[in-house]
């Protein structure tokens, strides 16, 4: 059962891990806020090679980084920051999170 929480002052639904499968970071996670603004930092440090075969332009992914630092939401800021990272990445932090069999 689903269950309404506030985040950043808007209503959200909450997904049970135990209930369902993850699927995504949840928003309103302060911790996964702080893993996917880690892994977009790193990512910045890394440097920006031209597009490859996935992920966002590397203007794109500057561009949501600008956004979510103008944020005064952690939770569109997480968002914004989770679609500027490359599907490996992702699937990475998702791995971290919920495990191997719940990431895939």
């Amino acid at each position: 059962m689903a269950v309404l929480r506030s985040a950043d002052g808007e209503h959200v639904t909450r997904q049970s891990v135990a209930e369902r499968r993850a699927r995504s970071p949840q928003w309103f996670d302060a911790a996964h806020q702080a893993d996917i603004r880690s892994a977009y930092e790193r990512l910045l440090e890394g440097g920006l090679a031209d597009r490859g075969t996935s992920g966002p332009r590397p203007e794109r992914v500057l561009e949501l980084g600008q956004l979510a630092a103008a944020s005064e939401l952690p939770a569109r800021a997480a968002l914004l920051r989770w679609g500027a990272l490359p599907p490996l990445v992702r699937a990475e932090l998702l791995h971290s999170w919920y495990g191997a069999r719940l990431a895939a």
